[in-house]
């Protein structure tokens, strides 16, 4: 079956490699009176083009074709979220998906069960540590998107949900593209804006707040435990559950809200980031009643993951192999986060930097021209992004930096560059202002 959105990126591949399009890319508008459909059906597929670095967005100018991509060159891409396909455990996976196909279990065939494969299930649940969780509390479901999709665009929900400013941008597109109604409250480097949550918790219009605790995706950035003993707090006060994506466990340290108030959480384990987004598979742990109502909409709703991309994820997990991969994601992430921290000798403004995790963030202030200082890279080749499509605030100055995507000594070249055209247009050369990390 083909969605229009698809016919869209193959009519846009087709242009471009046909050298239709030399630069610039039709617009939204242009392109939805062409294929007879929404806005947002256009963005999707322009998402998709951008999620494989075939194009890249220009704020407030469009979308362009991404040459360098085409010249098959990712050396310099910072913009990407999408993980290195070089980070990826293929070899491993091919060992373990052999070994499931040689057991011919058949039924690995067949449709997946409402709460998910058992098995998987039960190997979650151990993973957790908590003998209190019960089996009930856990299913399988087709990916963290899957689960949001289940706990946000069903009957399930029945007021607002609170989410973070900046948060996941694929998470403010569907809540636009759904019409879930939502607020939010400002998130920055030293973590929430909690005299903000607190007046909002108070109304009482919220059934869920969406967080990623730990390595949030745009700003890196982990919450502070005082701050989520808080939110906890007002959570039991004002009746609303704490939705928590923790996308990159094996990379992440510190307490997550499920750790600490397992019963005002719905936590959202995925490995799209680590293992690979082809399996399309989470894990959520969730209050009973609320695991009982994904489960019934997971059955009628198609929303569970294939049994044996399920089958193949858990004997990957509890094999030799898993450990040590990630094992080795850890040594490559931290090589360049130490070569990042180096190559930011001299920058002027603060930054975040994690210990270890996928992103850093850095912070400029409002009246710096940040767009100048994206076009400019991106005329060199280095492929920078701010945090448009993560906020519905324009004044917020970012940039996101994609710490696994490059190489070390890419990473190398490109920060130190970053840092000579920051310089340049702040006017001075010197290193006086703290940074911050």
């Amino acid at each position: 079956m083909n969605y229009k959105y698809t016919e869209i990126m193959d009519y846009l591949r087709t242009e471009i490699d046909k050298d239709v399009y030399k630069d610039k890319l039709p617009s939204i508008r242009g392109l939805a009176i062409k294929f007879g459909c929404s806005n947002s059906t256009v963005i999707k597929a322009y998402n998709e083009l951008e999620s494989l670095s075939l194009v890249f967005s220009a704020p407030k100018s469009g979308y362009y074709i991404n040459h360098n991509k085409r010249r098959g060159t990712n050396d310099y891409d910072f913009y990407s979220g999408v993980p290195n396909n070089r980070n990826l455990p293929l070899e491993s996976l091919v060992k373990v998906q052999s070994q499931i196909l040689d057991e011919k279990n058949r039924s690995l065939l067949n449709y997946s069960y409402p709460m998910g494969y058992n098995l998987l299930r039960e190997h979650m649940l151990m993973d957790l540590h908590n003998p209190d969780i019960p089996l009930e509390s856990v299913l399988i479901t087709e990916g963290a998107q899957g689960a949001i999709d289940l706990l946000l665009g069903t009957d399930l929900l029945e007021k607002k949900v609170l989410v973070e400013d900046p948060t996941y941008n694929i998470l403010l597109s569907y809540l636009e593209i759904k019409k879930v109604e939502y607020d939010t409250v400002n998130r920055d480097r030293t973590g929430i804006d909690m005299e903000a949550f607190e007046s909002k918790a108070k109304s009482g219009e919220f059934q869920f707040f969406y967080t990623m605790s730990r390595n949030q995706n745009p700003l890196g950035t982990d919450l502070k435990e005082e701050d989520m003993e808080k939110i906890i707090n007002l959570s039991r006060e004002y009746d609303f559950y704490i939705i928590e994506d923790d996308y990159l466990l094996e990379l992440s340290k510190g307490p997550t809200f499920f750790s600490l108030a397992p019963e005002r959480t719905v936590y959202i384990r995925s490995f799209s980031k680590t293992v690979g987004p082809t399996f399309r598979t989470a894990c959520v742990v969730a209050p009973v009643d609320i695991a009982k109502k994904l489960s019934y909409n997971i059955t009628y709703l198609n929303g569970g993951a294939p049994l044996l991309n399920q089958a193949i994820l858990l004997k990957y997990l509890k094999s030799d192999y898993y450990m040590k991969d990630m094992a080795n994601l850890r040594d490559k992430v931290k090589q360049n986060i130490m070569i990042f921290k180096n190559a930011m000798q001299g920058f002027p403004f603060p930054y975040h930097l994690p210990e270890t995790g996928f992103f850093a963030s850095l912070y400029f202030p409002k009246d710096f021209k940040l767009k100048t200082l994206l076009e400019g890279l991106q005329v060199q080749g280095f492929r920078f992004r701010d945090i448009t499509g993560f906020t519905r605030q324009e004044d917020k100055k970012v940039i996101r930096i994609s710490l696994t995507r490059v190489e070390p000594n890419a990473m190398n070249t490109a920060v130190r560059e970053l840092v000579k055209e920051v310089l340049l247009m702040k006017g001075d050369k010197d290193d006086k202002n703290r940074i911050y990390i």
